[in-house]
């Protein structure tokens, strides 16, 4: 939702709401949820202006950039030491007993996948397979 239809939509709820409206009823005629409803009614002026929503497209969430620095650096560590052992389980193990921070096995997989330090597996061919020599 664009800011300014935010701004009027809370502003809109807000007076309603000092007329006697319910929640329920005010969210029917806004087209909006009665949560949200509930939380305009209870700004402050200054706070109905103000659109703090979300994160800017592209930003992690819930991740840092470091985060995927070290799960790269964990991951090129268990390549130099030559280890069997180099799969997004393993490195996602690692990261979290030397941070003590839990991350997703598919956050992992992506992270390693953008680095190109994966190895995809090769696609099988299909056909006869040729026994002679």
């Amino acid at each position: 939702m664009k800011r300014d239809i935010l701004i009027a939509k809370r502003e809109k709820a807000k007076e309603l709401h000092e007329k006697g409206w319910s929640n329920r009823k005010i969210a029917r005629y806004l087209v909006a949820s009665k949560d949200s409803v509930g939380k305009w009614v209870q700004m402050d002026e200054s706070e109905i202006s103000c659109d703090n929503r979300g994160w800017k497209k592209g930003k992690l969430r819930i991740y840092t950039p470091e985060t995927k620095r070290q799960i790269i650096k964990i991951r090129t560590d268990l390549e130099k030491q030559n280890s069997d052992f180099v799969g997004s389980n393993v490195v996602k193990e690692i990261y979290e007993n030397q941070t003590g921070e839990k991350v997703s096995k598919s956050f992992v997989d992506r992270v390693l996948k953008e680095a190109g330090v994966v190895k995809s597996q090769r696609k099988k061919k299909k056909g006869r397979i040729n026994t002679r020599t």
